[in-house]
């Protein structure tokens, strides 16, 4: 009878129920299990309320305990909080005691770190790797990108460097070949004059 109330409850978590809530006797105790994956997040919180008149006392006990069977966190109280972190792969369960005098309402509420309303959403973790990888390639294609720029914009600023030398020497060497023509060029009419005035043509 335990295992299918623990199934129902189960049941009532997948299909995504915003709390449950059941009768406990005295003493009377019910456990629910979570699959959790490791480093994964388990949240919940608890109260109690009187389920039978002439109730004594409202009070109960939640206790966490993970796939090896210990206690990794508990609580004695009319209402409380839990969290817990995933230290390995497997079922965690989280028990509900009565221990007040007469029969109780115990809410419970469970949630862990991947509940979305679509499951399809979550990332897988191959998925993840592969991004993961996509996004180094592109880094590691970035950064050769970046270096053929530098090296293009270093190359370019030494042509530019280049032409600019190459220019000034240029301009000298046409200063120097328009003096040299404009020398030689008097040269020659002086030259020519005096040769016209020895023949006494002029």
């Amino acid at each position: 009878m335990a295992y299918q109330v623990v199934w129902v409850l189960l049941l009532g978590l997948v299909c995504g129920c915003d709390a449950l809530t059941f009768t406990l006797a005295h003493n009377e105790s019910r456990c629910v299990t979570e699959a959790l994956r490791v480093h994964a997040l388990l949240t919940g919180d608890w109260a109690f309320s009187a389920g039978e008149v002439g109730a004594d006392a409202v009070a109960g006990e939640v206790v966490v305990r993970n796939p090896a069977n210990e206690v990794v966190s508990d609580g004695k109280d009319t209402s409380g909080q839990f969290h817990v972190t995933a230290q390995a792969d497997g079922p965690y369960s989280v028990c509900v005691t009565n221990l007040g005098e007469g029969a109780q309402q115990a809410m419970l509420h469970i949630k862990t770190a991947l509940e979305v309303e679509d499951h399809s959403m979550v990332a897988k973790k191959e998925h993840v790797e592969a991004i993961e990888a996509e996004l180094d390639r592109m880094e590691k294609m970035a950064t050769h990108v970046y270096e053929e720029m530098n090296e293009m914009r270093a190359r370019s600023e030494l042509a530019q460097a280049t032409d600019a030398s190459t220019r000034g020497r240029l301009l000298w060497v046409e200063v120097l070949m328009l003096v040299t023509l404009l020398a030689m060029g008097f040269w020659q009419i002086h030259y020519l004059k005096r040769f016209f005035q020895a023949k006494k043509i002029i």
